[in-house]
């Protein structure tokens, strides 16, 4: 699963732990997808980094 996911998810469940009402909800099922989304793509956006290095021949030692 990636980061973005399991980050989400992790959020999800920190902010819906507690009861609101129907309005809240949907207020807050906006704001998760955005989370989300914005994981993702930054997530999208790492790996294509790390391709376009590993293709120009990337660093021979990594710190990771």
């Amino acid at each position: 699963m990636a980061i973005s996911n399991e980050l989400s998810s992790d959020v999800a469940v920190a902010i819906l732990a507690q009861k609101r009402s129907p309005q809240e909800l949907k207020r807050l099922k906006v704001i998760i997808l955005e989370v989300h989304s914005a994981l993702q793509k930054m997530s999208e956006e790492t790996r294509a980094f790390h391709l376009k290095k590993k293709s120009q021949g990337g660093s021979k030692g990594t710190n990771a």
